[in-house]
Formats: C-alpha cells, sequence, structure tokens
C-alpha cells in the first residue's frame, strides 16, 4: 500500500513540475515535456526529461535537414513528409496488440520501443511538426486521439490519424472510426468531436489511460496516484471524484470512500452510472451499519 507521505510527495512534484503551469495558459506546446513529467513521477524517477527532448528534436533536425531541397511544402506534402519519416524509416508502429499496456501511455517507452497507442503517437508527433514550424493541435476525439492543422483562420482544417500511420482523415473516416467505437448508438458525428483540446484535456487523458491500465491490472497504488494527480488538475472532475471513492473502498476506508461517492453524484447527478454508484453507497451503509463503523 502507498505510503501517504510518499503519495503527498509525488503530488507536490506534480503540482510544481507541471499543474502550475498548465493550468495557467492553454499552449501545447510543452505537452511532450509534460508528458514526460507523468512518466518520471509515476514509474520512472530517474528520467531525464531535457535529454528524451533532445532525441525527439535530433529527429526534427533529421527531418529538417532532409526536406530542406523540397521547401516550400503545401500543408498534405508535409504531412507527407512527417509520414514517411516516422513510419518507414524510423519505423514507429501502432501497438494493436498490447494497446491497454501502461507502457505505451509513457513517452519514452513509446520513443525507445517505437510503438505506442493515439495519443502518445499523436504528442511525439506534434513535436515533431512544431519543430518544423508547422502547428498541430490535439484533438480529444471519443476513443482514439487525433491531430488537425487549421487552415484559412480556422475556417478549414486538416484532420491526422498518427495512431495510422498519419492517414488524413475525411468525414465519413471520421464517422466510421466514431461507429467503430460506438457500434449500434449511431452517434452524430459533431463539431465539438474535433475541437481544439486544452494541454490540461491532453494529459488529463493520458492519466485516466493509466489510472484504468493500473486498476484493472490491481496495482491500486498507481491507479490511485495517478487520480490524484488528475484531482490536482481538475478538482471538480466528476470520473476522478467517483474513482477516488472506489479506491477508497477498495483500500477500507468506508467513511471516506462514502462521501466521496456521495460527491459525486452531487456534482453529476445525471451521470449514466447514478443507479450502480447508489447501489455501492447502499452497500457501504449496510456494511458500517454491520460493523458500527
Amino acid at each position: 500500500m502507498v505510503d501517504i507521505d510518499n503519495l503527498q510527495n509525488l503530488i507536490q512534484d506534480w503540482k510544481s513540475s507541471v499543474v502550475n503551469f498548465i493550468t495557467s495558459s492553454t499552449d501545447v506546446d510543452r505537452l511532450a515535456e509534460y508528458s514526460l513529467h507523468v512518466s518520471r513521477i509515476l514509474a520512472y524517477p530517474d528520467l531525464d526529461i531535457k535529454d528524451t527532448l533532445k532525441k525527439i528534436d535530433s529527429m526534427s533536425d533529421e527531418l529538417s535537414l532532409s526536406i530542406k531541397k523540397l521547401l516550400p511544402l503545401r500543408p498534405t506534402q508535409l504531412i507527407d513528409e512527417i509520414n514517411n519519416y516516422l513510419y518507414k524509416e524510423k519505423e514507429f508502429e501502432p501497438n494493436f496488440q498490447d494497446y491497454y499496456n501502461p507502457l505505451n501511455s509513457y513517452l519514452n517507452v513509446v520513443l525507445e520501443r517505437k510503438t505506442g497507442i493515439p495519443i502518445t503517437l499523436s504528442i511525439l508527433y506534434m513535436r515533431i511538426a512544431h519543430n518544423l514550424r508547422f502547428t498541430l493541435y490535439p484533438v480529444n476525439f471519443p476513443s482514439h486521439f487525433l491531430l488537425k492543422y487549421v487552415l484559412d483562420g480556422d475556417k478549414s482544417e486538416i484532420i491526422i490519424d498518427p495512431f495510422n500511420k498519419g492517414r488524413i482523415m475525411d468525414d465519413y473516416s471520421l464517422k466510421e472510426l466514431l461507429d467503430q467505437y460506438y457500434p449500434n448508438l449511431n452517434m452524430p458525428l459533431t463539431r465539438e468531436f474535433v475541437e481544439k483540446a486544452t494541454a490540461s484535456q491532453v494529459i488529463i487523458r493520458i492519466l485516466n489511460n493509466l489510472k484504468s491500465s493500473y486498476y484493472d491490472s490491481h496495482d491500486v497504488d498507481k491507479a490511485e496516484a495517478a487520480n490524484e494527480m488528475i484531482i490536482c488538475m481538475d478538482q471538480n472532475n466528476p470520473d476522478a471524484i467517483r474513482d477516488k471513492g472506489m479506491i477508497l473502498l477498495k483500500k477500507g476506508k468506508h467513511i471516506e470512500a462514502l462521501r466521496m461517492l456521495s460527491l459525486y453524484l452531487e456534482i453529476d447527478p445525471e451521470a449514466i452510472d447514478v443507479d450502480a454508484v447508489l447501489d455501492i453507497i447502499r452497500k457501504i451503509r449496510s456494511e458500517m451499519n454491520r460493523k458500527k463503523i
């Protein structure tokens, strides 16, 4: 079980390294740096972040040199060059076979193993593009992270899928992707699905991925740490509050768990899992009464 003092030290480190900066800005240029702090704090305490960023930036320099004679390039041509470099020359690949492994959410590991999930491959892709002065924005598409390039002052855009080797997505392929993850719902493709995401939203999504992976593998301490890091960034995040209640319950802390789960229902009284959470609350109260807690 995680030591309370160690958890507090971890959270303090997280605040001073990321939260104090990320909450004061919507700037996404530092996403690679922020995601490496996630790696360092949760799993790789000796990680040299500056050195790791230099490795990524050296890739940008190599690509920049190779396309110098081709400049200027249209956006789609530059996307093709990045795709050719990342997926053919450097042989980065999507990790289909071990998708839910938490290692896929650690950018340093993705860089080393050359395989990852949509969000980490997107952060790598975006860093390389930004170093080429080709500004891309993160897109919190449901269940599948994407990037986009904006043209003509937000009037048009190019959506890119770094998990599928930089494929350019049209409305048909986006709807197909949506239906793949939400079959039988016929969910409409709306503009909000491809809006620019903030840096905070991206990092919270990484932490949610890690929390789920660790919780499913019964590493409750790591799941708790990831969840507390989310709460540091968004104190009223309903899912994080609910999950804190579930983690506390798993640790036998009934009173604290009851408080968190009740708070979750106050914040989101129409949540899809209201009935399930109410059932858990009833069971907690019954257990407390039986044990006279």
